[in-house]
């Protein structure tokens, strides 16, 4: 059975204080959707300083969208795709990837030295 993926809202951007003059706001909806046939969500505790496998449960093998939700310190997590292997980018509380065409294939997480952190990973595949 598939299930459907959404990601609907908005995001925006505008100046702090006051209105000032020639100065313009940004506001972008959000409604990004897909049919997914595997998923699979974990909770991983990073408590050594190495990088940690994220393992690929429920018949998930690549990942066409990709959320990592980090608690307690910064990781790095590095996304393995045909594209390229270990790109390393920060994930600072929050990341989402969605790659239509080219699935992630493997990741892994390290957290900053000495800093116990959890991340909960959501993977989920389409066709």
């Amino acid at each position: 059975m598939a299930d459907s993926f959404t990601l609907a809202g908005s995001w925006s951007s505008t100046p702090a204080v006051g209105s000032p003059s020639g100065i313009g706001s940004i506001c972008a909806p959000l409604d990004e959707q897909l049919i997914l046939t595997k998923k699979d969500y974990d909770t991983i505790p990073l408590t050594v300083d190495s990088a940690v496998a994220v393992p690929f449960g429920g018949g998930v093998t690549s990942a066409h969208v990709v959320i990592l939700k980090a608690t307690g310190g910064k990781v790095r997590a590095r996304l393995t795709s045909a594209d390229g292997s270990a790109q390393a980018v920060p994930v600072d509380g929050f990341q989402l990837v969605i790659s239509r065409t080219v699935p992630i294939t493997a990741i892994d997480l390290t957290r900053t030295a000495g800093v116990d952190t959890t991340v909960d990973v959501f993977l989920g595949q389409t066709t």
